[in-house]
């Protein structure tokens, strides 16, 4: 019975891989991003100048994640990632070193070029989990690989508050290049190929095919049902809301509500904690009753409380309120993840996911940039509220827009 156990789950082989992997990128490099936007404060930076870098940031996004696309369809998946995984354990180490925040905005941008690897990392997982269990695979994938994020944020909170920022950021830092190696190395040696041969996936290439890869982009999105299209812009308004408020809920926390590194790091650790209790539970649902219905209740449900945040002036209320927009948002990304998979043919979904990642890179590059903008020159408090009004938006283009296939893509 064990055997027969083992040999049905999603959980093994690549699933498996990825989600070891990403657990040890999230003991020390995953962690990073999460005190980078105080620390470039502390360094001299500015929002203004913060949004611009990751405005740039997502610009150099847009041409990767188009050859990323490319590459997973018609060179395979495997090479791509274990290559992208070695060169992001470059950048722990030059943030160790570096302490301008010219050089780190510019650092920033650089590492960037690593997203090459996304669409070929999202193709691998829609292609080892079966349809009828994508929503819950995903969660569960999602779960093991943040699991280090229940504590290790605890570690860099209690390391900043008795080192000082500069100091503390550093040596975390200098620990996440270990780990950063560690998950590299896992990909090396044990990840393997998804892609079908030519032979057994005709439409795998379009070079095989005498057309051009880059200009059948426009073909594959001509192609797409309304209501996968309709999906993805939902989708584009949720990562533009997101990354409208993403890098600033720190820098609000601390500077204006007056939190410490600790009690951000302790908020930052029970979110985590929540999400690894209730994320499947809730793709379980999903899977089993719906995906179009969860996708509608979390983004309706997270839209207030990026306005509670700005009215919270305590760690309870702050931490009361971060816990349930993280519970209300969990359920987004891997359902829609899963929901995507269904409508999307196996020959395309390289492409398909490249169309996905690029367009919400670029709303998160726009987002990013206008939160910043609006936190400097507006108000602290704008971005959070525009936040608001994108999520509901994207509810309203979820009912009218989507309806979920009756036959789901393998």
């Amino acid at each position: 019975m064990r055997k027969w156990r083992f040999k049905n789950s999603y959980f093994q082989g690549n699933i498996a891989v990825l989600a070891v992997s990403g657990a040890f990128t999230n003991l020390g490099a995953g962690i990073i991003g999460l005190f980078m936007p105080e620390y470039f404060r502390r360094l001299g930076g500015n929002t203004l100048i913060l949004g611009l870098a990751g405005f740039l940031v997502f610009v150099v996004q847009l041409f990767t994640l188009l050859l990323g696309g490319l590459i997973a369809d018609n060179y395979g998946r495997r090479r791509v990632m274990v290559l992208t995984a070695f060169y992001g354990a470059l950048f722990p180490l030059l943030y160790a070193v570096v302490q301008d925040w010219r050089l780190i905005a510019a650092i920033g941008v650089v590492a960037a070029f690593g997203t090459v690897s996304a669409p070929a990392s999202h193709a691998i997982v829609a292609d080892s989990i079966p349809p009828e269990k994508r929503a819950t695979g995903i969660s569960a994938l999602q779960v093991i690989s943040s699991m280090p994020l229940i504590f290790v944020p605890l570690i860099w909170g209690w390391t900043i508050d008795n080192l000082g920022w500069i100091e503390g950021f550093k040596v975390g830092s200098i620990y996440s290049i270990a780990t950063a190696l560690a998950s590299a190395f896992i990909f090396l040696f044990f990840l393997k190929e998804t892609r079908k041969t030519h032979s057994t996936e005709s439409s795998a290439s379009l070079n095989s095919q005498g057309v051009n890869p880059w200009t059948s982009l426009g073909e594959v999105r001509r192609s797409l049902s309304t209501s996968l299209k309709t999906l993805m812009i939902a989708y584009f308004l949720i990562m533009f809301a997101n990354a409208v408020v993403g890098q600033y809920y720190i820098i609000y926390a601390t500077e204006m509500i007056k939190l410490t590194a600790f009690e951000w790091s302790l908020i930052v650790s029970l979110q985590f904690l929540s999400v690894i209790m209730l994320k499947i539970p809730g793709a379980y649902v999903a899977d089993r009753f719906g995906k179009k219905k969860v996708l509608i209740i979390s983004a309706l449900a997270c839209a207030p409380f990026t306005i509670l945040f700005t009215l919270s002036h305590s760690f309870v209320q702050v931490l009361t309120v971060m816990l349930l927009l993280v519970v209300a948002g969990i359920y987004y990304a891997p359902v829609h993840e899963a929901l995507q998979a269904d409508l999307t043919p196996r020959p395309i979904r390289g492409r398909v996911i490249m169309l996905w990642i690029i367009g919400s890179a670029l709303a998160s590059a726009i987002g990013v940039f206008i939160g910043g903008l609006l936190f400097h020159t507006v108000s602290p408090e704008t971005p959070f509220y525009l936040f608001t009004a994108a999520e509901f938006v994207a509810v309203v283009l979820l009912v009218v827009g989507v309806r979920e296939p009756l036959e789901k893509e393998v």
